[in-house]
């Protein structure tokens, strides 16, 4: 019986994922520097960084958090003017307390410095 119950958890566990569960997510490298950042900061833990990103991202205006998994966040964020969607994404590597940060215009040849004075937004809020 036993045995059933704890298989009936692991079953469970992969079909609901916590925090505990939820695969890290590497970001991927900037391929067109011009409308892409990409950084690494160094945290002590997760849940704190989490937590006010998530709060900083929820009163920015016309930004959208769509994916939210244990240590990934992904939102979208839309120009004011051109109704441009821009994407912000947030990854914990446990590993090596690094928390990475990548912001990147869908469209364009570039961003006008955009999305690194989001990233540095972002940086000065939580640092």
């Amino acid at each position: 019986m036993n045995n059933f119950i704890v298989t009936i958890f692991i079953f469970i566990g992969f079909i609901f994922p916590s925090a505990s569960f939820a695969s890290h997510i590497e970001l991927t490298e900037c391929v067109e520097i011009a409308h892409c950042v990409r950084e690494e900061w160094d945290v002590s833990s997760i849940e704190q960084p989490f937590k006010n990103i998530k709060e900083i991202i929820g009163n920015s205006p016309r930004s959208v958090i769509i994916d939210l998994d244990g240590d990934y966040l992904h939102a979208e964020i839309t120009s004011k003017w051109m109704k441009y969607v821009d994407d912000l994404e947030v990854s914990f590597v446990p590993e090596t307390s690094k928390l990475l940060v990548r912001s990147e215009s869908r469209v364009g040849e570039g961003d006008l410095g955009v999305n690194q004075k989001r990233v540095n937004l972002l940086k000065s809020k939580l640092f």
